[in-house]
């Protein structure tokens, strides 16, 4: 099970980091299609409570990291600018592994639910 708790810590840290002064709810939901989502109006980040049990530390912290640096730019979208934010906290090769772990957890977790 995750511990809710262990991610709001490191959703304040990178909020921190970012200077998102501004309330962001946390929501544990049971995505299966995707690992997280955002709501940029509303600033609530849904995880998938799958994903995220089956995320190494690493990659779990690249994920909220990752939906926090779309509300700090206001867009969905994967800018220039949005991956040099992203690059300055994570290096190339640390997105590409949590990245990869990320999209097979996704994977896993249909293979699972569609045997065939």
């Amino acid at each position: 099970m995750v511990d809710k708790d262990f991610i709001m810590g490191i959703l304040e840290e990178f909020k921190a980091l970012l200077g998102i002064t501004d309330r962001v709810k946390l929501e544990l939901r049971p995505l299966k299609t995707k690992a997280a989502s955002i709501s940029l109006r509303r600033k609530v980040i849904r995880l998938s409570k799958y994903v995220v049990s089956r995320l190494d530390e690493t990659s779990l912290r690249y994920l909220i990291f990752h939906e926090l640096v779309h509300l700090k730019l206001g867009t969905t979208h994967h800018t220039k600018e949005f991956y040099e934010l992203i690059y300055r906290v994570f290096d190339e090769e640390t997105v590409k592994r949590a990245e990869e772990r990320i999209v097979a957890s996704i994977i896993e977790l249909n293979r699972l639910d569609n045997p065939f």
